[in-house]
């Protein structure tokens, strides 16, 4: 009898048990980090949410405001500033549900980004998979902006921006780990979604409600900031970017409108043109079609011709506007490198690879399949 009270007694030992557990209101999470720097300090950002109130969420109807906090630490170098954001923390601080990064435009330079690559690749909590955006606006604004309905900020355009790119196509969003390996590729150019504070759309109960959206992009090339352009000089991007791209488009004619037309689908490719002191650049993009709306009486033909002169127009305006700034969004240059690194070496040098003088041909083919709500094309 005793040999069994004393083998109930060591297996009671080895059996696991959760002292050590933690509540979901004993944590502090983390879901956004925002990097700013100015006078020559770091200054980290953190967006808190209360995760027993989204729970709430999913089971009833919302009538209040989620509660946002935001958090401030300042320092010297990031981790200065991290420490700082300690101090004044009220309990243990969890970094596994950060899913947006954002960084002001002071940050976007060589040393300022090594400290916040440092910071975030290092730690063992912190994902790749992130989001990243940079930002002209205030931080702490940006981080106390909701979405509709009392939702969470879970469900804004800060964390969640594949939903709304897949539904209507602006600038392509781009995560943490895309993100950095564009950073380091020589010859490419990385394009960062810039977040803006609009107050011009959308209102509750007659009030302006601010709501966030991309209002433009910052270029970064070798490393270095090369400028930042407004979305409406960056829409080409969206046709060379994803297989995905969805967006409409208003087709005109000698400054009127014709019709819109919505268009899918976007098959690229890009050809380089090799000479010995200089290189020029070929898109081919073919795009499937929907007409929406009529404007005014047009043939198949016609509209199909103008829907790519409206393409053409609208990547050659892109290319032109990053190319004065020798910025190329659309990677020309990367495939200049992959195919002949002596040419692509031979031209930077001279800052030729990609500038106001670069020859771009674009062809642009619209397949019309669907004229209205019902008919065909192909039947």
């Amino acid at each position: 009898m005793k040999r069994v009270c004393i083998l109930v007694c060591l297996a009671s030992l080895l059996l696991t048990g959760c002292w050590d557990n933690n509540e979901v209101q004993d944590i502090n999470y983390i879901t956004a980090l925002g990097v700013d720097y100015k006078d020559e300090k770091y200054i980290i950002y953190v967006q808190m949410l209360d995760f027993a109130t989204i729970a709430k969420q999913e089971t009833s109807k919302q009538t209040e405001k989620a509660p946002i906090w935001v958090g401030r630490g300042t320092g010297t170098t990031l981790t200065e500033a991290l420490i700082d954001l300690y101090t004044s923390s009220q309990q243990r601080v969890s970094w596994g549900h950060v899913t947006a990064l954002v960084l002001s435009e002071s940050v976007l330079k060589p040393k300022q980004l090594a400290q916040v690559f440092d910071l975030t690749n290092r730690s063992q909590e912190i994902r790749y998979t992130k989001w990243v955006y940079g930002t002209k606006d205030k931080m702490e604004d940006l981080f106390t902006v909701s979405p509709f309905f009392q939702l969470s900020p879970l469900h804004s355009l800060l964390h969640e921006p594949r939903e709304s790119y897949v539904q209507f196509s602006f600038i392509r969003p781009i995560q943490f780990v895309n993100f950095i390996r564009l950073y380091r590729e020589k010859a490419a150019t990385v394009l960062l979604p810039s977040l803006h504070i609009s107050t011009q759309n959308w209102s509750e109960n007659l009030k302006q409600h601010p709501i966030l959206e991309v209002n433009g992009g910052f270029l970064i090339k070798n490393k270095e900031l090369m400028g930042w352009l407004p979305r409406s000089d960056l829409l080409g991007t969206r046709w060379l970017a994803s297989n995905n791209t969805h967006a409409a488009v208003v087709v005109q004619e000698d400054g009127e409108a014709v019709g819109s037309i919505r268009l899918e689908k976007p098959q690229s490719t890009i050809e380089v043109i090799r000479k010995p002191d200089d290189a020029s650049y070929r898109i081919k993009l073919n795009v499937i079609g929907t007409v929406q709306n009529i404007y005014k009486q047009v043939g198949i033909k016609e509209m199909k011709r103008l829907t790519e002169d409206t393409l053409r127009k609208e990547l050659l305006n892109t290319f032109r506007k990053a190319a004065l700034i020798h910025a190329d969004p659309y990677e020309l240059c990367l495939q200049l490198y992959r195919i002949d690194p002596k040419l692509w070496k031979k031209l930077a040098n001279q800052k030729k690879e990609i500038y106001d003088e670069t020859t771009l041909e674009i062809d642009v083919d619209v397949n019309i399949r669907y004229w209205g709500q019902r008919k065909s094309l192909n039947r």
